[in-house]
């Protein structure tokens, strides 16, 4: 040991102080009695006044006198209190400053999710707070069990899944499918198809791997209709692959969501009905998790009634 440094009791260069009864210690000063400085922070009278001597024997000196009707900083006390202050500020600037750098997570989101409904997770991902979403491609199958591993913050999927437990979910986005076709195909000149428009047309699809539960509802809503199409499958998820595939095909058909389709001019969407399948997409967290608990205010929403 140094001449400069004292015991375990002392002061030396860097006292083992906390912070808790930096902050006790504060609370006394500014309220004048332990009873108020208790009435405060909550807590109990004896446990603040022993957490003070605690302080004091570390400090090594009187911080207060004991008055009749109160307490008073000693000067020691009044030096330990500017320097508390003055630390205490720091600290929650710097507390401040680090709660307003973003976090970043990673969010899983599954091919043909239209624009309007990423920008509306990202404003319920980021409301609570600071947030940077670091976006991934990730197949609606595949994203629980990412989720529940914590490799995925985030998912952006398809309903129905098949296993949902330990995820929190809510409704980003619920619409009705409709038929895509050419502009110049010969039902695009039609205001709303039937089931029995659709006669004798394939059905430009995707892998079902990719969302098994999705891909089930939606075939087995066709076939209630009496439409059982044979799928042309397009693996890519390219939208240029896509609209190439139902130029070149005047039987070919693809089911969509309206917001799906946006603005290309070479194709149309037309309304089917009656019942047509519906498209839901879900925002899902693993529950318990600090991701989770920014969703606890998040209701769910989405255009359509669900």
């Amino acid at each position: 040991m140094t001449a400069g440094e004292r015991g375990p009791e002392g002061v030396g260069t860097a006292p083992d102080l906390e912070l808790r009864q930096l902050r006790y210690f504060a609370a006394v000063a500014e309220a004048g009695t332990v009873t108020e400085a208790a009435r405060r922070l909550r807590i109990a009278q004896p446990s603040l006044s022993q957490q003070i001597r605690k302080l004091e024997r570390r400090v090594g000196a009187p911080l207060f006198r004991r008055l009749p009707h109160g307490m008073e900083p000693t000067e020691s006390g009044r030096l330990l209190l500017a320097g508390v202050q003055q630390a205490l500020a720091v600290l929650g600037s710097a507390l401040d400053a680090a709660r307003a750098v973003p976090v970043t997570a990673a969010v899983g989101v599954c091919r043909g999710v239209p624009g309007d409904v990423l920008e509306r997770a990202e404003r319920l991902l980021t409301a609570p707070g600071p947030l940077r979403p670091v976006y991934e491609q990730a197949d609606s199958a595949h994203q629980p069990e990412l989720l529940r591993t914590g490799a995925l913050a985030y998912g952006v999927l398809r309903a129905p899944l098949a296993d949902t437990a330990g995820l929190e979910l809510r409704v980003l986005g619920d619409e009705p499918l409709g038929v895509v076709l050419p502009g110049r195909h010969p039902l695009a000149g039609r205001t709303e198809l039937t089931w029995s428009d659709l006669t004798g047309r394939r059905l430009l699809w995707f892998p079902e791997r990719r969302a098994p539960g999705y891909a089930s509802a939606v075939l087995t809503r066709l076939a209630e209709h009496g439409w059982r199409p044979a799928a042309v499958v397009e693996d890519s998820g390219s939208h240029t692959l896509f609209r190439h595939a139902l130029l070149g095909h005047d039987d070919l058909v693809a089911l969509r969501t309206r917001s799906a389709v946006g603005a290309d001019a070479g194709l149309v969407w037309r309304p089917v009905g009656p019942r047509p399948p519906r498209e839901r997409l879900l925002l899902a967290a693993a529950a318990r998790t600090p991701w989770s608990r920014r969703l606890a205010g998040v209701p769910d929403g989405g255009p359509g009634p669900r």
